[in-house]
């Protein structure tokens, strides 16, 4: 019996765009090497005839049912997407209209549970190894945006429990899977690559049985052959056999055939060989072929799991490089942080300056109690007005004279 598959996976804004284009195929696919081109236009979107942009959807799904007015914070989850699949031999098993109501009948049961207004998109795929469904649920409740609420932990064993009961209702032979299992949701990427592993082992295996059964094949031959010389030897020697030897031998239930007396028995065991050494021969032939062929596609998927591995070692690569390039950022902004807090205060202490120097020449009180509201630019202004102080003290009578009537006729 095969498992009924949801998983659930959360996306944000800036994922919506990467989904889009994977779902409704509008850039070739540099990783996924599972997809067949000449079946893409078996790909169906339950909801929609064409494609659509899924962010104006998303937004429109929101905008229609937000009750606030706060906006939508951009890394809030706008889209809880359920990958609603099973195994390939349980789809290979169903006829295309069997398949598009498996679909159909998932996409009944979440779009009654969570509101058919918020499905965003309903993506059948057939064009990839195993038939599934992309379905887009975006989480409003209560006039909200509440992913947290909306899939919590209960709600996703709800999921994982009644999902496989209600298509066992519809008629389709699928069951839970193990319940309490510690197992891990793989990437596409490494799925792909252990199954790529498995058949590759499963090859291997079916060479080796092939090659035993050759060899069995072989050994059978060579002992046919010694047969048949044993019997071309017991052959000559009745060639050699009297006239009177020979009545006596028919006698006994022999039989002549030309110049050669061969007991009956004897004779059915030789036809026997041959067609058996015929029938070893064409399936010998077979299993070579078969084992020629099984090699090619073991080279085959050998080379697709080596580009795999190629790739997985670019993306480390880039993924370290991005980590090294991130730390860089991160310390040239604590420095930026510390320089910003040796500054300030200087900073702070020459607007005081400035400000008690528009104070200075002003001569407004209120102007000074509202000008100044930072402590440091207080003390910058009174070490200014007092500096000042002390130089006109310094300054001759004269000089002072000379400056006041110059302050007067301003």
């Amino acid at each position: 019996m095969s498992y009924a598959i949801c998983r659930m996976q959360k996306m944000k804004r800036h994922d919506v765009k990467g989904i889009q284009f994977h779902n409704q195929r509008e850039r070739q696919s540099q990783t996924n090497f599972d997809i067949d081109p000449e079946r893409t236009p078996l790909n169906y979107d339950l909801l929609h005839n064409e494609n659509i942009n899924y962010n104006e959807r998303v937004n429109e799904i929101i905008e229609s049912q937000k009750t606030g007015t706060r906006k939508t914070r951009k890394d809030a989850v706008v889209v809880n997407e359920l990958l609603i699949t099973s195994d390939h031999d349980f789809f290979a098993c169903l006829e295309p209209k069997e398949q598009e109501r498996f679909f159909q009948e998932s996409y009944t049961l979440f779009s009654q549970r969570y509101g058919e207004q918020n499905i965003a998109y309903a993506m059948v795929h057939q064009d990839e190894h195993t038939p599934h469904m992309h379905l887009g649920i975006v989480p409003m409740k209560v006039g909200k945006l509440q992913g947290k609420n909306v899939f919590n932990r209960q709600e996703l064993q709800w999921i994982q429990d009644e999902f496989p009961k209600y298509m066992k209702q519809r008629g389709f032979d699928v069951e839970r899977g193990e319940k309490g299992s510690d197992r891990e949701h793989l990437t596409s990427q490494r799925f792909k690559a252990q199954q790529l592993q498995e058949q590759l082992r499963s090859i291997e295996i079916a060479t080796e049985e092939r090659q035993y059964e050759r060899k069995q094949l072989e050994e059978t031959i060579q002992d046919c052959k010694s047969r048949l010389g044993d019997l071309e030897a017991s052959l000559d020697f009745h060639k050699k056999v009297d006239d009177v030897e020979t009545k006596k031998e028919k006698k006994m239930g022999l039989f002549e055939s030309d110049r050669v007396l061969v007991k009956q028995e004897d004779f059915d065991h030789i036809k026997t060989l041959a067609k058996t050494s015929e029938a070893f021969k064409k399936e010998s032939e077979k299993y070579k072929w078969e084992l020629r062929r099984e090699q090619k596609k073991n080279e085959e998927l050998k080379e697709t799991n080596r580009a795999l591995r190629c790739e997985n070692v670019e993306l480390k690569k880039e993924n370290q490089g991005l980590k090294k390039e991130n730390h860089l950022l991160f310390q040239t902004l604590e420095c930026l942080k510390q320089v910003y807090q040796e500054k300030v205060p200087e900073i702070k202490r020459m607007i005081g300056f400035v400000k008690a120097e528009l104070i200075d020449k002003a001569k407004d009180k209120w102007l000074t109690k509202n000008l100044f509201k930072d402590k440091e630019e207080v003390q910058g202004a009174e070490e200014f007005l007092k500096n000042k102080e002390e130089k006109r003290k310094k300054r001759p009578k004269k000089v002072r004279r000379r400056r006041q009537d110059q302050e007067i006729e301003r």
